[in-house]
């Protein structure tokens, strides 16, 4: 069974620390391991319970009511609330974390159960959005800061990974005069879910895609853009790199692929002491994207 600390815990939630350690001694909601230097760890099934209770007060239930609950009665009380919910950001916290619990369990089924609700709900391009996206935020997968154990980030990973295949699958081939986006990743950079969700999104705007993968050799790139000529470039960086690497590799980027648009996405940090030529443009969250494709 996994360890959690409690800022894993305040991470996954979205509640404080602060108030998790309150909630312990009020109300014994919470029973932490101890370590030797009495730092604090949580296993799954404290995790779960928390995202549930995390949940109920979203959608407007006291702790004071939680508390005197059995994890079933939790659970019972979870089906009810959501279904006379008004508040629609607590019907989406609701997927959130019935989606992060599924895959802290390895139950693909629950997890897909879960993912097929709220695509029904919302759409698959919303449910990206709104769903999956703070998903891969909170627990560090879009940007490769894993906050979970690397066995349960590769499971849920993997799960999202074969649902983009199958939903690019599905879309309408583009014209071949449509704008072409040509995506890829850097070489060393292997973290690929980023780049599908991009690849997805272009493609559900009717955009040409001509995506390359992962960890692509500079001296290949080269080749596929002289017989492609594509509008627009778009790769992630999501392992540190050097500050000093990263311009070069940008500059090298604005000098050799003259009047091509670049897109490069990764964490705002990575990018602190980078300046980028007219030519690129940063993207850090899902919402900027889609409004640019809007565009």
């Amino acid at each position: 069974m996994s360890q959690y600390s409690i800022s894993d815990l305040e991470k996954l939630s979205g509640i404080k620390a602060h108030t998790i350690r309150i909630w312990e001694q009020r109300y014994n909601l919470l029973t932490p391991l101890r370590s030797d230097g009495n730092i604090r760890s949580y296993n799954d099934d404290q995790v779960r319970r928390l995202l549930n209770v995390s949940t109920l007060i979203k959608l407007g239930i006291k702790i004071s009511r939680i508390i005197q609950l059995t994890d079933s009665e939790i659970n019972e009380l979870l089906e009810r609330s959501i279904q006379h919910a008004e508040d629609e950001d607590s019907k989406i916290s609701v997927y959130i974390h019935k989606l992060i619990a599924a895959g802290i369990d390895y139950n693909e089924h629950e997890f897909n159960k879960v993912f097929k609700q709220a695509t029904q709900k919302y759409g698959l391009v919303v449910c990206y959005q709104k769903v999956i996206y703070p998903i891969l935020v909170k627990i560090g997968i879009l940007w490769g800061k894993s906050e979970i154990i690397p066995a349960q980030e590769h499971f849920i990973s993997n799960i999202l990974k074969q649902k983009l295949h199958h939903a690019i699958e599905q879309l309408p081939i583009p014209p071949s005069t449509a704008e072409t986006w040509l995506l890829f990743l850097p070489e060393e950079e292997d973290h690929e879910i980023g780049l599908l969700i991009a690849n997805f999104l272009i493609r559900s705007s009717n955009r040409r895609v001509i995506y390359l993968g992962q960890r692509v050799p500079y001296y290949n790139l080269k080749a596929v853009i002289k017989d492609v000529e594509p509008e627009c470039l778009q790769y992630f960086i999501v392992r540190y790199h050097s500050a000093e690497w990263l311009q070069t590799f940008i500059n090298n980027m604005k000098k050799d692929f003259p009047g091509i648009k670049k897109y490069v996405c990764g964490a705002s940090y990575l990018f602190e002491e980078i300046k980028l030529p007219k030519d690129h443009v940063q993207i850090s969250d899902m919402n900027t994207f889609i409004q640019l494709l809007n565009n």
